[in-house]
């Protein structure tokens, strides 16, 4: 990482607010956060200040503290950190029980999507709700719970738009283009997905009492890709392939290039994504040529 003195003049200006930002997100106090990363209160209170730079260790010590990436406070780059709603104390007034546990579940969401699993209290998720703790906890007894409850909630609200996307196509062939579509991370909302899928990908690795959530979730996106390829086939199309094979290679292809993407590994986009998904089932069959392509083709095929 280069010094804050060898960044452009504006990236630098702007890296006090990014701070101040991230600590608002993070609900904690200038004084509180100084001495979580071992730094002088009036030091930090300065930095913020526009009076003294910070130095590249403090930048990364509070970036872990917040909950946020260095790249977000250097450059503004990545997600930004999430800030409560304004009327978020508002929303504790009478609300029904179903109406609660749906509000801590986008709030949880949301929060373990752009900060982290580990970066996310079960206070910080009370206070974006405007609620208590215990009320956090009477719904989802843990944060366990409430990472199972997010990726169930974003693979529902995924299958809802695949079967949207897939109500809109003209063939099988139609539904292959707009499931590589569903599959691109374009969105903030899309990103969100990705990074809680992930992030659930890493923990099962860890904890195996969350493989079976896992396993049943990815193998209902599996099938899903199975069940086209062979509705693909029965149109004609690829009457010689092995559609395990070739959902095998497709599914590797999703996650491998997804990843690259929202951990900046490589040079990838969504646009190159898109472009080496619709040769993934090559030389079986090919979806480049867009001569049959529905308006699909014009952009995004999910809802934004």
């Amino acid at each position: 990482m280069t010094s804050t003195e060898e960044r452009p003049a504006g990236t630098a200006a702007d890296l006090p607010e990014r701070v101040r930002t991230a600590i608002r997100a993070a609900a904690v106090s200038q004084r509180e956060l100084a001495h979580r990363i071992g730094m002088d209160p009036t030091a930090l209170s300065k930095a913020l200040r526009g009076t003294r730079r910070l130095r590249d260790e403090e930048i990364a010590a509070i970036a872990k503290a917040c909950g946020v990436s260095t790249a977000y406070l250097v450059e503004g780059a990545g997600p930004e950190p999430v800030l409560p709603p304004e009327t978020g104390r508002d929303r504790a007034q009478a609300v029904t029980a179903q109406e609660r546990r749906q509000q801590i579940l986008e709030a949880a969401t949301v929060l373990i999507a752009r900060r982290g699993y580990h970066n996310v209290r079960v206070s910080d998720i009370a206070r974006y709700c405007g609620t208590s703790t215990a009320t956090v906890h009477y719904h989802f007894p843990s944060k366990e719970a409430t990472l199972h409850a997010a990726l169930e909630y974003y693979a529902q609200r995924f299958r809802t738009r695949l079967d949207e996307e897939f109500g809109r196509a003209t063939s099988a062939r139609d539904k292959l283009r707009r499931l590589i579509e569903v599959q691109l991370p374009l969105t903030d909302d899309d990103i969100d997905e990705w990074s809680v899928w992930i992030q659930f990908w890493n923990q099962a690795m860890l904890e195996p009492r969350l493989r079976p959530a896992q396993r049943r979730i990815y193998s209902g996106w599996y099938r899903v890709v199975v069940d086209v390829l062979t509705e693909c086939r029965s149109e004609g199309l690829a009457p010689e392939a092995d559609v395990e094979a070739l959902a095998d290679r497709f599914t590797a292809m999703v996650d491998g290039l997804a990843i690259q993407i929202l951990a900046s590994s490589t040079e990838m986009r969504p646009d190159r994504m898109r472009a080496l998904l619709l040769r993934a089932f090559e030389p079986h069959l090919d979806l480049t040529d867009h001569s049959s392509a529905s308006s699909v083709d014009s952009g995004h095929a999910g809802p934004s």
